[in-house]
């Protein structure tokens, strides 16, 4: 795949999030807080952990990255604006959108290119926006 003209979306294939790759990167990461650790009462009931946030950007730079939409890309730079709109749990699908926004090129004649990611769920429902600067190899 090659990187969309500016302006132009494209986006990753799909990942489904799976209660034990919650699990894992809760226990992984270190998660303390109720929500990320149902007591044995609510787990008895059927509570069980969403994804964390940090988690679902964790899936999207790995999906951006196994998409082959970024292959010209040296390093992420900086996230910008991001916003957490939905809670994911097991059994969500998620993929990327990837949209190419302004760029500039640096002094060592690379480029610093913005992109705006959002993770979609497979209801269509936007589920994490962010900003990404990207450093890019030049085209």
């Amino acid at each position: 795949m090659t990187a969309a003209a500016p302006g132009e979306t494209s986006s990753t294939p799909p990942v489904e999030v799976t209660q034990p790759l919650i699990d894992g990167l809760v226990g992984l990461g270190g998660y303390t807080h109720p929500l990320f650790n149902p007591g044995p009462r609510e787990w008895a009931e059927g509570a069980r952990a969403p994804m964390p946030g940090q988690g679902i950007l964790l899936l999207m730079g790995g999906l951006v990255e196994q998409s082959g939409l970024l292959d010209h890309a040296i390093a992420l730079v900086e996230l910008r604006e991001v916003r957490f709109r939905k809670m994911v749990k097991a059994g969500t699908t998620l993929h990327v959108e990837l949209t190419p926004g302004e760029s500039r090129e640096t002094s060592g004649g690379k480029v610093i290119q913005h992109y705006r990611w959002v993770a979609v769920d497979g209801a269509g429902d936007h589920v994490v926006e962010a900003t990404a600067l990207m450093l890019v190899r030049p085209a």
